[in-house]
């Protein structure tokens, strides 16, 4: 039992000593910290935009005109005719239909702000309960019918679920998989620097020059197999989506369809941001990765790197990528809804900039990645 307890002490001795162990912890800590703030900042977004809604009445039942009134009295603006452009100053539009009564079905109007923001508000069910107080009736909550303005698209409350998985799904696309790709590369070099071999591989005939191509070759292998998995899977899941929509059509009657449909060319489109900004991220691991003398420092080291870099995706993925779109990690979800609007010319502006960002990242680093950095821990000057 001694000899066991000392084995554990001992690995728990190296690997707390590890100066990489610890940067990895407090990093990961701060990234913590600042994924709270960026969601913090979301939520209240979100939260602010609810709070101020419109209400359009014209033409309504007595009881229609009360529960407009008592939604005045919770905050909300009186209108007579409904405009998109009302979208511009309120985050909800209710319109109280001609033949109100509760239960009822109230159509909601919103304009996309982000997934947090794809709910009605809670002021609808407050005022139907108040309603149904005044009435001396048990409380009876209406049924708000949310319908989505997403650039020239509006969307009805049976298609944000759809709109959830693309989004998420994008996301995925944005974050998992180059984290993967980047742990592909942690793993390639820190079993190299453990066993020691660039120094018996360079002793050979093979010149540095082949040495650093080959290793980095077999990742990027390694990491287009990743991708060409996940990117199947990816597929798949949208066949699945529209399968399902074709086989339960809208109602007849609908006021709004969706104008938009899962597609291979999105799906492609999302692919290829998603495979250019990995591989940006592969060869930032990859230089990160030949600071470590071994694979457990260098998984400590990788997602040091990448976390960081990838924390605006989770705001852009619960707010919006409004204000998001210069960044290079958001670009998959920016394609992703310029596709859907059909801005096809947008899309293949933000593909443009992230294969060029990829390529950018490549040449540094097989500038700065050296037989002799390998080794050493030196780059060249």
């Amino acid at each position: 039992m001694g000899a066991f307890a000392a084995l554990v002490l001992k690995d728990l001795g190296e690997v707390l000593s590890s100066r990489y162990f610890l940067a990895s912890l407090v990093g990961g800590f701060a990234v913590l910290i600042a994924m709270g703030y960026a969601m913090g900042a979301v939520v209240k977004t979100a939260q602010a935009s609810t709070q101020k809604f419109a209400v359009v009445v014209n033409g309504t039942t007595p009881l229609g005109e009360r529960y407009a009134e008592i939604l005045r009295a919770m905050g909300g603006d009186i209108y007579r005719n409904f405009s998109p452009a009302l979208l511009d100053r309120y985050g909800y539009v209710v319109v109280i239909p001609g033949n109100f009564s509760l239960p009822a079905r109230l159509p909601v109007y919103t304009r996309y702000r982000g997934l947090m923001a794809l709910a009605p508000p809670n002021v609808l069910q407050n005022a139907a309960a108040k309603l149904a107080e005044e009435l001396g009736v048990p409380p009876r909550l209406v049924e708000p019918r949310l319908y989505i303005y997403m650039g020239r698209h509006v969307l009805t409350d049976r298609d944000v679920g759809a709109v959830f998985g693309l989004f998420l799904v994008s996301w995925m696309f944005m974050f998992i998989v180059p984290l993967i790709i980047a742990s592909t590369a942690a793993v390639s070099i820190g079993m190299e620097k453990e066993k020691r071999t660039f120094e018996l591989i360079l002793s050979t005939p093979v010149t540095p020059t082949a040495l650093i191509t080959a290793k980095f070759l077999s990742t990027l292998l390694l990491a287009l197999i990743q991708f060409g998995v996940m990117t199947a899977g990816l597929f798949i899941y949208m066949a699945n989506i529209a399968a399902a929509a074709a086989a339960s059509p809208p109602p007849s009657g609908e006021a709004f369809e969706l104008g938009f449909a899962p597609s291979p060319q999105l799906v492609a489109a999302v692919a290829l941001s998603s495979l250019a900004l990995a591989l940006a991220l592969l060869g930032l691991a990859f230089f990160a990765a030949t600071k470590a003398d071994d694979v457990k420092t260098a998984q400590s080291v990788v997602p040091l790197v990448v976390f960081p870099l990838l924390i605006p995706s989770f705001t852009a993925l619960f707010g919006s990528v409004e204000g998001w779109e210069a960044y290079p990690f958001v670009h998959p979800l920016v394609v992703a809804y310029a596709v859907m609007q059909g801005e096809w010319g947008k899309a293949y502006t933000y593909l443009a900039l992230d294969w060029a960002l990829a390529a950018a990242v490549e040449l540094v680093v097989a500038r700065l990645v050296t037989a002799e950095y390998l080794v050493l821990g030196r780059v060249r000057r």
